[in-house]
């Protein structure tokens, strides 16, 4: 019982920290060339520590999964049960791929001197650690071309998420940055980017919606939805689907106020104190949501969708 909770802490932590660490670079690069001030010339230290303690929550969450699958204490293990689990299964080739992805992204983070190039090799090991999360699971439960395909949508629906949720912090820690340090032309740059960011936001959401129908239909048949729902794995995938449709909500919001404060702000060139500060408890709740979401994700991903 203890075993099986401290898998899924750790479980959640490798989603969030991926997630995070993805979202954090990626979004640097797409989402945020029009805020002065932003230079890649070095990583910020919670970046540095989530790049740090990823590849340890990695190992730690294999050798858990090896010990449940083994039905022995993890610290029961010997080497040649956790050799035989990685070198020569599935989850364990993805382990060994998501490991390598993890310490290269960690040694660009650690380089990042001024040099953009280094984000961009950050943001692209982090999306495809994030990629071999569906390499187990009930993406890998599929077999042949389709189970190809389920893999290969399974990891759209992640990196799309993970650009999301890098949008939501990055614009909440811009939001406290100009709501601590006032000044007018970077605050008006924040709400112009949140503004400008509206329609990328909107085909994520749909990406992650589309992807997330797909993924359902594969693991259980949407015919069978109705059924499906009357199962833990069912309520849990509803809580999901509610907390997301919050976000939207709350990223409708954002749009919506910051569209219409950047237009105030380049009127009557007044620093928007008031609406900063609106915009960042808002961007807190989206944020507090999305990290419920990756809980839920993390734990229903590993039960079946069907009554037990």
């Amino acid at each position: 019982m203890i075993e099986g909770f401290f898998e899924t802490v750790l479980r959640v932590a490798q989603y969030a920290l991926l997630l995070g660490l993805f979202g954090w670079s990626a979004f640097w690069l797409l989402g945020l060339r029009s805020v002065d001030g932003l230079r890649a010339d070095r990583a910020p230290g919670l970046a540095v520590l989530a790049a740090l303690v990823a590849p340890v929550v990695s190992a730690a969450l294999m050798l858990m999964s090896i010990a449940a699958m083994m039905g022995v204490p993890v610290f029961d293990l010997d080497r040649a049960m956790v050799e035989a689990m990685i070198f020569g299964t599935d989850i364990g080739f993805a382990f060994i791929v998501r490991s390598g992805l993890l310490f290269a992204g960690l040694a660009a983070i650690l380089a990042l001197r001024n040099r953009r190039a280094a984000v961009v090799f950050a943001a692209g090991c982090y999306g495809s650690a994030l990629v071999t999360l569906g390499w187990s699971g009930h993406a890998a439960a599929t077999e042949g071309g389709l189970g190809l395909f389920h893999r290969l949508n399974n990891g759209i629906h992640l990196v799309s998420a993970g650009l999301w949720l890098g949008a939501i912090g990055w614009f909440l820690v811009l939001t406290i940055r100009c709501y601590k340090d006032p000044d007018v032309t970077q605050a008006h740059a924040v709400l112009r980017a949140m503004h400008a960011f509206a329609p990328k936001g909107i085909s994520l959401v749909a990406l992650v919606a589309v992807t997330g129908t797909v993924n359902s239909h594969l693991i259980f048949g949407l015919p069978n939805v109705a059924a499906t729902l009357s199962t833990p794995y069912g309520i849990l995938l509803a809580i999901k689907l509610a907390l997301v449709a919050a976000m939207v909500a709350f990223g409708a919001h954002h749009a919506r106020v910051s569209r219409s404060a950047a237009t105030a702000v380049r009127l009557s060139n007044a620093y928007p104190a008031q609406t900063l500060g609106a915009l960042q408890r808002t961007l807190i709740a989206e944020f507090l949501l999305g990290l419920f979401v990756i809980s839920l994700v993390a734990v229903f991903g590993s039960m079946s969708p069907t009554m037990m």
